[in-house]
């Protein structure tokens, strides 16, 4: 069968739009492609989480409470590394994002317009400071992708080709983040979590510091409501970890098993990974502070 060409133009649009409403209607009681549209839906709404970073760059104030005024210069020179560092995991974020809405797109058969053209990837890849040469590829090879592929008709095909073509830079942009959330949100809030304790600990045990009991429990209580903050911001660290972890496992075994797409079975054998990932974005959502 000869290919469809695309339309353009406004009447074009107007053929694309009434196209992709009989194809749905044709093809909407396919189990297998519901599934995938469950799990790019879930995966978007749960890499859209950005708490973590704007708690990152917040982290930096909330640390002049526990330090001498002569360090507070020191922290503001932080906050401005920081900032470089959320531009680098916001870039990465939004590519994710942006993937899974296109997959969403063309698995429940929405044509989509990328709202993100390749000339603002590009200005915020420019921004993206932290991001090596790889990782920056790797965004790069998304959004062309993307740019081309979410235009397109409702399709097993281009699905197939988006996951196929996909696959690998995802799984990178994916580690990347997981590697500032790691190595950069948590491992700092444990760094935090050091500093606050040994804050109160030398309020309340300094040999010079009068027995008052009153002033003795009220440190406590406040103690163990720093510290129950930090563990709350250390636990959504952890969870964003295993969403991410989840959707890369998710979208792996896309890949592995494209060819089955359109397939009852390749359905079936999808939801687990659909119910991990659920699962997990349901702990981020409880682990939020």
């Amino acid at each position: 069968m000869t290919p469809t060409p695309r339309p353009t133009g406004m009447t074009g649009r107007f053929r694309l739009a009434l196209t992709v409403v009989f194809l749905v209607a044709g093809l909407s009681g396919c189990a297998s492609f519901k599934e995938v549209k469950t799990f790019a839906s879930i995966s978007s709404n749960a890499a859209s989480y950005e708490a973590l970073t704007e708690d990152y760059i917040g982290a930096l104030d909330r640390r002049k409470q526990y330090q001498p005024p002569k360090f507070h210069g020191e922290l503001e020179a932080i906050k401005i590394r920081r900032e470089a560092q959320r531009a680098s995991l916001d870039v990465l974020r939004e590519t994710l994002i942006d993937y899974m809405r296109g997959l969403e797109g063309l698995a429940s058969g929405d044509t989509r317009i990328f709202d993100s053209s390749l000339k603002d990837v590009s200005d915020s890849l420019n921004e993206a400071t932290l991001l090596d040469r790889n990782e920056k590829q790797a965004v790069g090879a998304l959004s062309t992708l993307l740019a081309r592929t979410v235009t397109s008709l409702y399709r097993r095909h281009e699905m197939k080709e988006l996951i196929q073509e996909g696959n690998q830079p995802l799984q990178d942009v994916i580690e990347a983040i997981r590697k500032i959330v790691r190595n950069g949100i948590a491992a700092d809030l444990r760094v935090e979590a050091v500093m606050v304790g040994r804050y109160y600990d030398n309020f309340m045990f300094a040999p010079d510091n009068p027995a008052e009991p009153v002033a003795m429990a009220l440190a406590k209580e406040a103690r163990a409501e720093a510290m129950g903050r930090i563990d709350s911001r250390i636990r959504a660290a952890q969870s964003y970890d295993a969403v991410l972890e989840k959707i890369a496992a998710g979208h792996q075994y896309l890949y592995d098993h494209r060819d089955r797409i359109g397939n009852d079975e390749f359905g079936r054998r999808l939801k687990p990974y659909i119910d991990e990932l659920r699962a997990a974005y349901q702990n981020l959502r409880d682990a939020s502070p």
